[in-house]
């Protein structure tokens, strides 16, 4: 009978593959570390999604409310405020009878918003651009 069966591992051997293992364990844990970030990028991108349309919906109230709307508005106060680790601002443009510029001039009724919703982390934003119209009550308006 020969020993040359009974020699066991050698130690070089035994390195490789504890190296081979480290190797696959340290790709699974990126993976795993990748994957929780790309949840957390999503749930926030999904949250200031839906809280950007709340305050849509928020400003749509406002202004339907009689006296709502506001000329020259710099912005309108609206009930929506949004959760902890979140953030929300409004811009907005005043239509001159061609475009929408930067300054009041003469209110002609019609004003842009730019709402944005981002998370305290600043990495989930979500814009949404909605035009406020001066309600008319059900008639023509003129001015």
């Amino acid at each position: 009978m020969s020993r040359q069966s009974e020699r066991g591992e050698t130690l070089i051997e035994l390195v490789v593959a504890v190296v081979i293992l480290g190797i696959a364990g340290t790709a699974i844990a990126g993976g795993l570390a990748t994957s929780v970030l790309a949840s957390d990028y999503h749930r926030k991108q999904a949250t200031a999604g839906a809280l950007v349309r709340d305050y849509a919906e928020a400003v749509e109230t406002a202004v339907a409310a009689p006296g709502g709307y506001v000329s020259c508005a710099t912005g309108y106060p609206t009930t929506f405020s949004p959760p902890s680790g979140y953030a929300a601002s409004a811009t907005v443009t005043y239509w001159n009878g061609s475009g929408f510029q930067a300054t009041c001039g003469t209110d002609q009724g019609l004003q842009q918003l730019t709402l944005q919703v981002h998370s305290s982390d600043n990495r989930a934003t979500e814009r949404l651009v909605i035009v406020v119209r001066k309600p008319c009550g059900g008639t023509l308006c003129t001015s």
